[in-house]
């Protein structure tokens, strides 16, 4: 059977613009039908360093890869990609939709006006919508007044663009509020969450444990592990466990790194433990995962 080669994750400012110092413009904004009629309609996982997508579908169908899970859409969708998700798309010819791309930095002013935002760039989205919805009608009108406001050339250009990027977070924000997700209300421990978080996205090739993560953030272990159960539904050590997990797919499945070196680089000194950490929380061997991820590739 042919075996398929793993390749280096590509990543982009935009899709198939290879050249990473060349980042688009604050805020970008294109129908699905530019950039997917030109690589006939599939979009190869790729991830982004510094921008944070969302791609609205308008009543049609869509194939979603987020890290190593497949979603099929059908209907009125918005999936949201915070920087660094390794994410591709497999779309029907004369799919309808807008693809909208934001420079992160630009997200700190809406998450320190709404700080419950920032549950959207913890992790990756897919948020359906009911058309007859006003807060479908509402996200629509938001992403065609920011197609409009980039069009223009007035004074004030940047601080309208933000303000409309929050108020579409936002809409998004409480759609997913509105579909019983679990982002909460509570400001402070969203606050907590979201530094928790952000501590693990640097730290987690360091093999931190959970004392290490609360001393970090001041509290104590057993308020830390409140907290990520009220947030997650998890542990915090499952949270840091998972973290870990989802980069050893990451590059089982995108590389040609062997076990040892993927063990290396997630802070493991001995290969053998992290093969048995792997088949631990995802029920078979790092080696059979990839054998079976590039089956699966190769038959797609």
């Amino acid at each position: 059977m042919r075996r398929v080669q793993a390749q280096l994750i590509p990543q982009f400012a935009l899709y198939g613009d290879s050249n990473l110092s060349q980042q688009p413009s604050l805020v970008h904004i294109e129908d699905i039908a530019d950039r997917s009629r030109d690589h006939d309609w599939v979009i190869k996982p790729h991830r982004h360093t510094r921008l944070f997508q969302i791609l609205l579908l308008i009543n049609g169908s869509l194939q979603v890869k987020l890290d190593d899970q497949q979603h099929p859409l059908q209907g009125n969708w918005a999936v949201s990609i915070p920087p660094g998700c390794v994410h591709g798309f497999e779309f029907p010819a004369d799919t309808q939709g807008i693809v909208l791309s934001v420079e992160a930095s630009l997200l700190n002013t809406a998450t320190q006006q709404f700080q419950s935002l920032a549950s959207l760039f913890e992790q990756a989205h897919t948020v359906s919508f009911v058309e007859q919805d006003v807060l479908f009608a509402q996200f629509k009108n938001y992403l065609d007044l920011i197609r409009q406001e980039l069009k223009q050339a007035y004074t004030g250009h940047e601080a309208i663009l933000s303000w409309l990027v929050s108020t579409l977070l936002i809409t998004l924000w409480r759609q997913l509020q509105y579909s019983n997700t679990q982002i909460h209300q509570n400001p402070k421990s969203s606050q907590n969450f979201h530094q928790f978080r952000q501590a693990l996205e640097q730290h987690y090739r360091e093999q931190w444990d959970v004392q290490t993560y609360a001393n970090t953030l001041h509290m104590s272990v057993s308020s830390l592990n409140r907290l990520c159960q009220e947030k997650a539904g998890n542990s915090a050590k499952a949270l840091i466990q998972e973290r870990v997990l989802l980069e050893a797919k990451r590059r089982l499945i995108y590389t040609q790194d062997s076990l040892e070196r993927i063990a290396e680089y997630l802070g493991f000194k001995d290969p053998a433990y992290f093969s048995r950490f792997f088949k631990n929380l995802a029920g078979v061997p790092p080696s059979d995962y990839r054998k079976a991820k590039y089956l699966e590739m190769g038959t797609s």
